[in-house]
């Protein structure tokens, strides 16, 4: 029997839970105030979480911000509970924000094994599109990865980026121009363990948009290998010191990653190209988003858009390749490479500072 509860204008499915993170739980909600009721999702940041009134608050205002953006979830409402006659509801607030339909893209991966660079394409385009459309609004994502990145049923290749409760403001230029400048070096180790960029597990500080760059070339390069390629940044992680090792020497990330499991990269030459410049350890030499998007993979055939098709069991969304054995986006059977870190959820690092 769902539990069903009224929070402001909408009613929160407590049976629903649609995704869980650091700060909270997302449940299924409806939008009561819209004719006919609207569905939409509902973040639930409780008192006990050790998110403060004010990062909560920032990240709602955030979301106002670049919500308005294709590639970007959409600001509904936000509000905070005091009383409630359901326990669950008390000393809680509430984002609601629109529903994304297609599940996460961390579960078209897990269901797939590993994508093909074209049916990888659509997906990689948006997630850049929307990370360019925060950055030009002076917003720095800080934990992008495989769950944070929301399919849409209802159009296939679209993507939705949410869960902003790590995001920065860039403060403007002081020349009155109306730009937006990288601001001081930050020092909070924020992110998720294998997408976290290796500057901001140093002690020296980092600036911000470059590590949106970094998490996403992890979640590229993840989704056509079908493995992480590292399990973190840092030199506790042999895969990581002897990529630091073979990048000083020339040797691009892509190449030397597959060469710790003896394996040849099957990547395209323009992709291997655009992900080893995303993972350039050197923060200095690493390709800006703009470049990103400039870059000459996303004209190349290898990223043409993929034609997928979605199916529903029930009100759960199902995604399923549209071709049949002559299907140009079906991968080979996925074997990983034994000692390779396999895909898992992670938890996002809420902010320990450094000394």
């Amino acid at each position: 029997m769902p539990t069903i509860v009224r929070v402001a204008h909408f009613d929160v499915n407590l049976s629903r839970v649609l995704g869980e993170g650091g700060f909270g739980k997302v449940f299924r909600a409806k939008d009561i105030s819209e004719d006919p009721p609207m569905e939409c999702a509902a973040k639930q940041v409780s008192s006990a979480s050790g998110m403060g009134e004010a990062e909560l608050r920032r990240e709602v205002e955030l979301m106002r911000k670049v919500g308005d953006h294709p590639s970007i979830i959409g600001f509904r409402h936000f509000e905070q509970v005091t009383e409630h006659e359901t326990p669950e509801v008390r000393a809680s607030s509430w984002i609601f924000m629109e529903m994304a339909t297609g599940g996460e893209l961390f579960d078209r991966l897990i269901d797939s094994g590993n994508l093909t660079e074209r049916a990888v394409a659509p997906y990689f385009k948006g997630m850049v599109e929307g990370l360019l459309h925060c950055h030009a609004r002076g917003i720095v994502h800080r934990d992008i990865k495989l769950e944070n990145v929301m399919l849409c049923a209802e159009e296939p290749h679209a993507i939705k980026l949410v869960d902003f409760g790590l995001a920065v403001s860039m403060p403007r230029k002081a020349d009155g121009g109306g730009d937006f400048e990288e601001g001081g070096l930050l020092y909070d180790k924020v992110g998720s363990k294998s997408y976290r960029a290796p500057e901001i597990l140093s002690s020296c500080g980092y600036r911000a948009p470059p590590v949106d760059v970094w998490a996403l070339g992890i979640t590229v390069f993840s989704l056509v290998s079908g493995f992480f390629p590292l399990d973190e940044a840092k030199q506790s992680d042999w895969r990581f010191a002897r990529m630091a090792l073979e990048q000083a020497r020339g040797v691009g990330p892509c190449e030397s990653i597959y060469a710790m499991y003896r394996r040849q990269c099957p990547l395209s030459v323009e992709l291997q190209e655009l992900i080893d410049a995303m993972l350039a350890i050197d923060p200095a030499r690493r390709v800006t988003m703009q470049q990103v998007a400039e870059h000459r993979w996303f004209a190349s055939g290898q990223a043409a858009q993929a034609e997928t098709a979605f199916t529903e069991d029930g009100d759960e969304v199902m995604y399923r390749s549209a071709g049949g054995d002559d299907d140009d986006d079906a991968s080979p059977p996925f074997e990983m490479p034994e000692q390779a870190i396999p895909i898992s959820r992670q938890r996002a690092c809420l902010g320990d500072t450094l000394a």
